[in-house]
């Protein structure tokens, strides 16, 4: 759990940033915070680059110096002053709550602060988080508690109403490209597409390039949108295969087919090129984009659009997909 990050390090995020800086600068922390946001937004590195500054036994002004025993064991991920609690499993137990608890009595050993980071603390069951109150209302003195969370509303109100929230918003599409190029340090194909897909979550796009199987089944998606243009119902069922092989993918396959199909709309409809999310397969979709009329690419947008929310409400998954595959190529 080794962390070399600081506040310089991370791109956007300025409004949550800016004001923690404040907090550091004027000695003013509170003993709970909740980082709220997308999976991937960068929660959990803006919460280690400020338990880094406050472990930090030499910080000057928002910093961690990096050189002090404190930093060199938080970099190391050895400061036993820093104490992360992650979900084992689907949830985040009452005795995973106690067993930090019994922690948090022990006063810190290299800092005057001890951090607590609760990462995904949505996923903490309703006794671990009545457990977790008791000590959100007495806290020690020294204890500094972050939790970070995708879905804050999941948090009791009791345990919300006894921490400051900070709200991540999703970056710019520079921004996103930019903690692409600082984690991966050169371009990559697809790199445009990856970005819009993204939608201002840098985690998301750094797990999409670095997933072995997301480029190739986009090229599928693509071409079966393309193969059902002109094809019959047996082609539609030979096609289901592919569906089938990512059912636990299929939300990011709908999402490809989808940015495709507003592509082709937006090609249709306006004739720019260079507003296409799929930039890199500008030549593909000109050359198919006459085949296609306006009101049909919002058919299928709607067909597909259907299809995710009945397989979210448990529908049976290989009729849905099926009816979906027939609304696409019927003409």
């Amino acid at each position: 759990m080794g962390c070399n990050v600081n506040f310089n390090d991370i791109i956007g995020q300025n409004e949550v940033v800016n004001s923690l800086k404040a907090i550091l600068k004027e000695h003013s922390t509170r003993h709970a915070y909740i980082f709220s946001g997308p999976e991937g937004i960068g929660k959990r590195l803006v919460a280690k680059a400020f338990a880094a500054a406050l472990l930090c036994s030499e910080r000057d002004s928002f910093e961690a110096c990096g050189n002090c025993q404190s930093c060199r064991l938080f970099q190391s991920g050895t400061n036993p002053d820093f104490y992360v609690l992650e979900a084992e499993g689907t949830s985040i137990s009452v005795d995973d709550i106690r067993r930090m608890q019994q922690d948090i009595s022990i006063r810190p050993m290299y800092s005057a602060k001890k951090v607590y980071l609760i990462a995904e603390a949505d996923k903490m069951t309703v006794q671990a988080q009545n457990c977790l109150l008791k000590t959100l209302e007495e806290p020690p003195e020294y204890a500094v508690i972050i939790l970070t969370a995708v879905n804050v509303n999941s948090l009791l109100e009791t345990i919300r109403s006894r921490c400051i929230l900070y709200n991540f918003k999703k970056n710019t599409d520079e921004e996103v490209r930019n903690c692409i190029q600082k984690v991966k340090g050169h371009e990559l194909t697809g790199i445009d597409f990856i970005i819009s897909y993204a939608d201002g979550v840098p985690g998301k796009a750094i797990k999409l390039i670095e997933s072995e199987d997301f480029l190739s089944n986009r090229d599928k998606a693509i071409e079966i949108i393309l193969k059902l243009k002109n094809s019959n119902l047996i082609e539609v069922f030979d096609a289901y295969g592919f569906f089938e092989e990512n059912k636990d993918n299929i939300d990011s396959i709908l999402d490809i087919m989808l940015m495709f199909y507003r592509d082709l709309l937006i090609a249709k409809e306006t004739g720019k090129e260079n507003i296409l999310i799929n930039s890199d397969k500008k030549d593909i979709i000109l050359k198919n984009v006459d085949k296609f009329e306006i009101n049909k690419l919002i058919k299928n947008i709607n067909a597909i659009e259907e299809a995710r929310k009945n397989i979210k409400q448990n529908a049976n998954y290989q009729l849905v997909i099926e009816v979906m595959l027939m609304k696409l190529q019927e003409e």
